[in-house]
């Protein structure tokens, strides 16, 4: 066993602690430095993931584990942040145990990777001075992960030493950084545009590096952070033409190539394409980090574990006043969504009774599981205790405090009740008299059916059904486009829907009406674009361009009429 070995440092690499203990023991040559720790002198230099862990723990008598090594001064929870449990502990007993040379970064599919691991160690001048006054420089593990060219303490651009990386010529040198000298370095040729899209990886990917955990393999789905209405359609298909493109737009294919991280914009199974539809292979973290960056998120916001939901375990209340169950946890279905603009959490609550709710999280306290963001659907319990109230003579004040909600709305959904009774009540009788028709043994009909339908009547039903309708869609938190189809949803009223496809050129003054209102591809980019303008004055107080488009779901080249108005609301 050892008599002595140097305290390891905060984030030190475990190769910079063996290189000062070689110059504290004074031995001659390097191989008697690895035979002193490891006892075997066919270990290599390996600067971030070394092995034959268990040896050097024996041999330093405890003083530390090969766990404690390999968590603290290794950069292998760089690597297994996005990684099964299973394969995780294949590399550990890899790191562990002695292995063949390239075994453990072949297991980490870092042998096929097109991302290169740096070619010299690297490090930063700050650091330097500051290592220099408390204690002595060292080689940082932050700063020797792949994509890293900056600082994530100091934000300077790390400067890049002459001791090889890589063990292909230097088998069994370990060189300290003292010994290097803080003047001996080049520096990268790094484009001042990059320089926030570099820090953010630097921070993000030490972030990585220090996390105490050994698996996130919990994460949430990159597909549940796809803005629905930009880049997935309501059937969910993703719509990678378009991300691909906003992601190159906002990083560059200069930078990508710089990472090693180029998209092929004429491929459809680049590692982009990978990466979102959650396969099972291996992927850089570097690419992870691309993702979350794109999506303006950290490492510690987009991990969801079952231990960490948004909105707590269920069961959840049900918050629907008029049900016998009101604020009992019966509410089994929660799903969750993320908002398109602000990529916070949002639950939908679903209830057996019919109600559903809504609200943006995630839950911090315990009385945000008592809270209403949006109601989405009041369900028939809660419209059969609105029909007997309306029955009595109690005001409308106390007839939405016994249903939970505002005056305004025991309003509207009092008219709504009452125009699709009337609308309901007009097909009925009229699909009633065509049925009535009754049919003898030998086919004859008994009774002579008037089929002439009031054409003029119900164009004024359909009218007031289909005006209710757009002033609804109009009123949506988010553009809607407004067509037939959309309208006839809108409606609600069973048949209706048919009646209205089918007949439209027999109803004069709703068919007037749905020609005025009824979006062209123009009209509904342009209402798109003014939204968005209006949103991002109201969150951010200006209006750029990219961030226009993007949060309107569009991208140029825009129509005419469309471009016209962009170029006003940049203005």
């Amino acid at each position: 066993m050892l008599a002595y070995f140097p305290t390891l440092y905060k984030d030190e690499l475990l190769y910079s602690s063996i290189a000062r203990y070689h110059v504290v023991s004074g031995n001659k040559t390097q191989r008697q430095t690895i035979e002193d720790l490891f006892g075997n002198r066919s270990v290599c230099a390996t600067a971030d993931l070394p092995s034959h862990l268990t040896c050097l723990s024996n041999n330093l008598n405890g003083q530390y584990t090969a766990d404690q090594i390999i968590k603290n001064h290794t950069l292998l929870p760089y690597y297994t942040s996005f990684m099964k449990q299973n394969k995780i502990h294949q590399v550990q007993s890899l790191m562990e145990a002695g292995n063949k040379q390239g075994e453990v970064h072949a297991s980490l599919g870092l042998l096929a990777s097109s991302i290169k691991l740096p070619v010299k160690l690297r490090f930063c001048s700050e650091c330097f001075k500051s290592d220099s006054e408390i204690c002595e420089p060292y080689w940082h593990r932050c700063h020797q992960l792949p994509g890293v060219f900056i600082c994530p303490l100091h934000r300077s651009i790390l400067k890049i030493s002459r001791v090889e990386y890589s063990t292909l010529h230097h088998k069994f040198s370990f060189v300290p950084l003292a010994m290097h000298g803080e003047s001996d370095y080049t520096e990268p040729d790094i484009d001042a545009n990059w320089l926030d899209h570099l820090a953010f990886i630097a921070v993000q990917s030490n972030l990585l590096l220090q996390s105490q955990s050994k698996s996130k393999e919990k994460t949430a789905s990159y597909r549940m952070v796809l803005p629905k209405e930009r880049y997935q359609t309501i059937g969910g298909r993703v719509r990678f033409n378009r991300l691909i493109q906003d992601f190159r737009n906002i990083y560059t294919d200069k930078l990508l190539e710089y990472l090693d991280c180029g998209i092929d914009s004429n491929s459809t199974d680049t590692w982009l394409h990978k990466i979102i539809r959650h396969q099972e292979e291996i992927m850089h973290p570097l690419r992870h980090l691309l993702i979350l960056g794109f999506f303006e998120k950290s490492v510690g916001s987009f991990f969801v574990t079952p231990h960490n939901h948004p909105f707590g375990n269920g069961p959840w209340p049900c918050l629907n006043k008029a049900a016998d169950h009101y604020n009992q946890s019966v509410v089994e279905k929660c799903a969750v969504t993320h908002c398109s603009t602000t990529s916070k959490p949002v639950g939908t609550f679903q209830c057996s009774c019919g109600f559903v709710y809504s609200r943006r999280g995630p839950d911090t306290c315990d009385e945000d599981r008592n809270r209403i963001g949006r109601i989405k659907a009041f369900g028939p319990v809660w419209y059969d205790q609105l029909r007997c109230l309306n029955k009595t003579s109690t005001s409308l004040r106390q007839k939405a405090k016994i249903l939970g909600v505002d005056p305004g709305t025991v309003k509207n959904q009092t008219e709504h009740l009452d125009t699709n009774k009337a609308i309901l009540n007009q097909v009925r009788s009229q699909s009633q008299a065509i049925r009535s028709r009754k049919i003898n043994k030998k086919g004859c009909s008994l009774t002579k059916v008037n089929r002439k339908v009031d054409w003029d009547q119900r164009d004024e039903i359909l009218y007031i059904a289909v005006v209710k309708a757009v002033e609804q869609m109009k009123q949506l938190p988010y553009p809607q486009r407004i067509s037939l189809a959309s309208i006839a949803r809108h409606t609600d009223s069973g048949n209706l829907k048919h009646k209205l496809m089918k007949n439209l050129n027999k109803l004069p003054k709703t068919n007037e009406f749905v020609k005025t209102h009824v979006d062209s591809t123009e009209t509904y980019q342009i209402r798109r674009l003014t939204w968005a303008a209006s949103e991002l004055n109201e969150t951010e107080g200006k209006v750029l361009g990219w961030r226009l488009l993007k949060l309107a779901g569009l991208n140029h080249p825009l129509r005419k009429e469309v471009n016209v108005k962009y170029l006003e609301l940049l203005s």
